[in-house]
């Protein structure tokens, strides 16, 4: 393994935090964090406390998520050590954990999937709602596989209260408002708690529109475009596809498109959001039954000069060879007016309904203390706009996703030293993309999974082993469908060594099967086979990509092993993580060249490992009467190899950095300094990412303003030095740039 010198200074800095943490372990005192630590993690299926359970998690909630909402999922959690945010331009920000993403990454609200399809693409955002959780939960390492394959990475819950599992003792009242400088954006929420006799229920609503993103230089990063450029040119030369000779030869002859390169601001990075949700739940001394309602809608841009094409590939080039296919397009281009007239810009129209069911029965004895359900039905569809050079516009593709996705758990009463958790989930969902555009076929996708986990006690060790068992299956509607088994096992062990610390230790076996876009994108499913001839090839709008499956993927295996240590009470609280991950046939989105200026890229699998390491230290500076001062140290790297040789794409760059945060009974000041390298470990067709300091500050001041009622005001700067930011997880990173210097200030209402 290459170790280059920046990820040795982050090893090094973790190495130095925990070890002098863990020289201070007989010190006594509440530590900064004592409280964020002892949280119950309603992710784990035996609701237990962060210091009981085997699973290394994160959390945020409270103050301190209030403190890291962005405007994605992957822009709130990017914080978060062991895990990353895959833009594309500011409106899309998927979160990546310990290097992986999209179908290695579950989503769930609530503990159940979103069922929308970000994860077919790159530009596709999580069809949610961050903006109102309580609070997120993400979870990495063994205990992922209770979550199916699609988990293989790590779980991240977005938990809210549109259900309520309690009733409130008083009615509950938040109002915020915000607004920030680095788009205009101006974000409105309400949300309101209360019960009329054992009716509890709960309503919410936001709104959020900002202008184009501020960046201190150009968008466009030209010099790395034309780099990037000769490396793909290089490329097709060595590859030498008789096949295609005169198609890659024509692409000397394009021209530049004279693609605005936008100065100061990130061209069509302009969105608006709103949504909101009503729940209510019947609750009992035996457990509760309610239902929900919410709905979602996000129309967002996608940056300019990546989707710089002609409409129609140019296929007035080729008359002669593909007579058949000319006159089909031209009754197109007669509907649409549109042929080889070039798409200036893109635009996502999202809208989400959603149906909830959740409830609990605890019973009075025998041998199950309770059961647990919980069904999400969606109804999602977006739609990838092309806005053309003469001001018209029409819907390329339109993606929709209906379905439903379900979790029942039962929980067992103690057997000796053992007490454990049985269930199943399911998911049923109607897959299709619709439009001249539409380069992945209508699908049925179905799964269903039986799981089991057993926790022991015994003295100072304590664990949990789990096994996960799924069939699932995606019909194409065709001859290629594609259905596989899945067997998933894990075992965790916890000992307690004292002092309020841990030792965790963790070794699983999982497998997920390819997903519907992995299989079939641009593979005809009548003939199980790739169009032969790259002109045949659908265009994917959204990413300016020739996208092309591969339906003899096989399932992927993880083996993971990981060490941990956690220090939860004290002066010091923290944790360091070390986890190796061999995956075999692990599947990627590999660039592999271009066809008249779109992108080729191609569903490939073949063995990678992932190794890391992640820690995150906090100790007391000060502790005064009125105030307090505290210091961590956090950082991660991970590392990502194929066994064969070369280096996975798109892998986060290593980090450290450092949090002053100073605090009083109504008051707060925070400042973060995080200081990410530069990535060197490329993949072939793929250029190093410079590194960068991003330095952010926020500070909030709460007014008591009679009875119960409360105002806080709060303040937040990030980026503060204006830094020019390429993230190396997005595929955009040559053609946006994170946001610039912003501030954001705002007040909030409680009652």
């Amino acid at each position: 393994m290459n170790i280059s010198r920046s990820k040795l200074s982050v090893a090094v800095s973790l190495a130095l935090a925990v070890g002098y943490a863990g020289g201070a372990l007989a010190q006594e005192g509440a530590g900064p964090d004592e409280d964020r630590i002892t949280e119950i993690v309603v992710t784990s299926p035996f609701q237990e406390s962060a210091e009981e359970t085997a699973m290394p998690v994160g959390i945020l909630a409270g103050d301190a998520l209030r403190e890291q909402i962005g405007n994605s999922l992957g822009d709130t959690l990017k914080n978060e050590i062991g895990v990353a945010s895959a833009s594309f331009g500011t409106g899309v920000g998927l979160p990546v954990i310990r290097g992986q993403s999209t179908n290695r990454v579950k989503v769930l609200e609530n503990g159940v999937g979103t069922t929308d399809v970000s994860t077919a693409s790159p530009d596709h955002a999580n069809a949610l709602n961050v903006e109102l959780a309580e609070r997120l939960e993400v979870i990495r390492g063994p205990s992922t596989l209770l979550y199916g394959g699609n988990a293989i990475g790590g779980v991240v819950n977005v938990i809210d209260n549109r259900i309520p599992e309690s009733l409130p003792e008083e009615t509950g009242f938040v109002v915020q408002q915000s607004r920030n400088t680095v788009n205009s954006q101006d974000e409105t929420l309400i949300r309101i708690d209360g019960a009329a006799g054992n009716v509890a229920f709960h309503l919410d609503a936001f709104r959020s529109r900002n202008d184009n993103v501020e960046i201190g230089g150009y968008a466009m990063d030209e010099e790395a475009i034309e780099a990037l450029e000769e490396l793909l040119h290089e490329h097709l030369e060595e590859e030498h596809h008789d096949d295609h000779d005169d198609d890659h030869d024509d692409h000397d002859d394009h021209e530049d498109e004279g693609v605005e390169n936008t100065f100061g601001y990130i061209g069509n990075s302009d969105a608006e959001s709103n949504g909101g949700s009503f729940g209510f739940s019947f609750v009992g001394d035996n457990g509760f039954f309610g239902v929900s309602v919410s709905e979602v809608e996000k129309n967002y841009g996608l940056p300019l000069g990546v989707h710089a094409h002609e409409h129609g590939h140019g296929e007035e080039e080729h008359e002669d060879e593909h007579e058949d296919h000319d006159d089909d397009h031209d009754d197109h281009e007669d509907e649409h007016g549109h042929g080889g007239e070039a798409v200036e810009f893109v635009r996502l129209d999202m809208e989400r309904s959603r149906y909830d069911f959740k409830g609990e029965y605890r019973f009075d004895n025998g041998f199950f203390e309770s059961v647990r359900a919980s069904v999400g039905v969606t109804d999602y569809v977006h739609h990838e706009i092309e806005f053309f050079e003469d001001g018209d516009r029409h819907v390329g593709t339109s993606y929709n996703s209906e379905g439903n996705e379900g979790r029942i758990t039962l929980t067992h009463a103690p057997l000796g030293n053992w007490t454990g958790v049985w269930g199943m989930q399911f998911a049923d969902t109607v897959f299709s993309a619709i439009g001249e555009e539409a380069f992945i076929p209508q699908s049925d996708l179905n799964s269903i999974g039986l799981f089991a986990v057993e926790r022991f006690d015994a003295g100072n060790w304590s664990g949990e082993v789990g096994i996960h068992l799924e069939d699932s299956s995606v019909d194409p509607n065709g001859r290629c469908e594609h259905s596989s088994n899945a067997t998933s096992l894990s075992g965790m062990v916890l000992y307690d060594v004292g002092n309020d610390a841990n030792l965790l230790f963790g070794a699983a076996r999982s497998q997920r099967a390819p997903a519907v876009e992995e299989l079939y994108s641009n593979v005809s499913v009548d003939t199980c086979a790739v169009e032969s001839d790259y002109e045949d090839l659908v265009f994917h709008a959204g990413t300016n990509s020739l996208d092309i499956g591969n339906p003899l993927l096989d399932s992927e295996t993880s083996n993971n092993l990981e060490f941990g240590y956690r220090r939860y009470g004290g002066s010091f609280t923290g944790e360091f993580n070390a986890f190796y991950n061999q995956i075999d046939d692990f599947i990627y989105l590999d660039v592999s060249g271009e066809f008249e200026e779109q992108t080729l890229v191609r569903y490939l699998q073949q063995d990678a490992r992932f190794t890391g390491i992640e820690g995150e230290v906090s100790f007391n500076v000060m502790e005064g009467e009125d105030s307090s001062l505290s210091l961590g140290v956090f950082g991660d790297m991970v590392n990502a190899e194929f066994d064969s040789g070369g280096y996975v794409p798109r892998i986060p760059a290593s980090r450290v950095g450092a949090e002053l945060r100073w605090s009083g009974d109504s008051w707060s000041v925070n400042l973060r300094a995080t200081q990410v390298n530069e990535q060197e470990d490329v993949a072939e067709l793929e250029l190093p990412t410079d590194g960068y300091t991003l330095v952010s500050l926020y500070a909030d001041y709460r007014f008591d303003v009679g009875g119960d009622s409360s105002l806080e005001v709060f303040l937040r700067g990030d980026n503060l030095l204006d830094e020019e930011i390429r993230n190396h997880a997005s595929l955009l990173k040559n053609f946006a740039p994170e946001p610039g210097r912003g501030v954001m200030a705002g007040f909030r209402f409680e009652y």
